[in-house]
């Protein structure tokens, strides 16, 4: 019987083997506490980041869909731009997580407004993409934070990748690993990510010091501004004044 002639099967494609973190849906991860998650609540991603080593931000190019915009909350991770993978991601998360997307694409949005308002009901913090959304004008409305490289009004043909996808396995966004369960701070300076093993002591240690900045910004509206101590500091490194 030639190939032309041979009867069609019926069922899915057969797919050749892929990397173990490849078609995997992790239903349960580990989370900051709620506690820890308040802090990072009060803190911008310039004290984080500062905490961190200056490591952990995300490319420059993520930023806020609109102004104003914050984002804080425990990493749910999804790897591909799929509607099935970020809707089973969604189901998964619990109120108060940020869902991290890897779409593979910048010129194709993998989000927009009607998404944003079955989530935001569900209790999602909001969303960092790197890739594209769209519908910013609903988004804004909202209020949902959404962080993204590009905007953009042209969306995927479905389905898009979804047999090479993943939810809540480690992920490369914006140029930094996210693991599920890390805690995601974002804002108008970008997004911040901290590793979930070192979540609870950093967020002690850059809140003690974001309330001593919070002090010395209002001595200094105060008019109580110390002098002297560059100049000195400059001396000692050998500048001479003239």
């Amino acid at each position: 019987m030639s190939e032309q002639t041979k009867p069609r099967v019926d069922g899915p494609p057969t797919l050749p083997d892929m990397h173990p973190a490849l078609r995997v849906v992790v239903t349960t991860i580990e989370r900051p506490s709620a506690d820890t998650v308040g802090k990072y609540r009060k803190l911008y991603t310039g004290h984080v980041l500062d905490h961190l080593g200056k490591h952990g931000a995300m490319h420059s190019s993520i930023k806020p869909v609109f102004a104003g915009a914050r984002v804080c909350g425990p990493a749910v991770t999804v790897l591909g731009a799929d509607w099935r993978l970020r809707f089973t991601a969604a189901d998964i998360a619990q109120p108060g997580d940020v869902i991290v997307i890897v779409s593979g694409s910048a010129e194709h949005a993998c989000f927009g407004d009607v998404t944003a308002t079955r989530w935001q009901a569900k209790g999602i913090a909001g969303i960092v993409v790197d890739g594209a959304v769209r519908d910013i004008a609903g988004l804004r409305a909202l209020a949902f934070p959404a962080f993204a490289r590009n905007v953009t009004p042209r969306t995927f043909h479905y389905p898009a990748g979804v047999d090479h996808g993943a939810v809540n396995v480690p992920i490369a966004c914006g140029g930094v690993v996210v693991t599920p369960g890390d805690m995601i701070v974002g804002d108008e300076d970008g997004v911040v990510v901290i590793p979930r093993a070192v979540a609870a002591e950093l967020a002690d240690t850059a809140l003690a010091y974001f309330e001593k900045e919070t002090a010395k910004k209002k001595a200094f509206a105060r008019g109580e501004i110390p002098t002297g101590i560059a100049a000195d500091e400059l001396r000692q490194r050998g500048y001479r004044f003239i």
